[in-house]
C-alpha cells in the first residue's frame, strides 16, 4: 500500500517539475521579448531633443 502511495507522489513530483521547466522556459522567452520592446521604445536624449525643437517650429509655423 505504501509502495503505490509512494509511487503516485514521486510521479506528481516529476509532473510538478517538468511543469516548473516550462514554466522558466517561458519565463525567459517572456523576459527576453521585453526587453527587445524596451530597446525599440527608448529614446535617446538627442531623439527627444530634436522632437521637442522640431515641435517649437510648428508651432512658429501655425501661428
Amino acid at each position: 500500500m505504501m509502495d503505490a502511495i509512494t509511487v503516485a507522489l514521486m510521479i506528481i513530483l516529476f509532473l510538478s517539475f517538468c511543469v516548473l521547466y516550462l514554466m522558466n522556459v517561458r519565463i525567459k522567452q517572456l523576459r527576453k521579448e521585453l526587453n527587445d520592446l524596451k530597446d525599440r521604445i527608448t529614446i535617446t536624449s538627442e531623439e527627444l531633443l530634436r522632437l521637442s525643437n522640431d515641435i517649437e517650429e510648428f508651432k512658429k509655423i501655425n501661428i
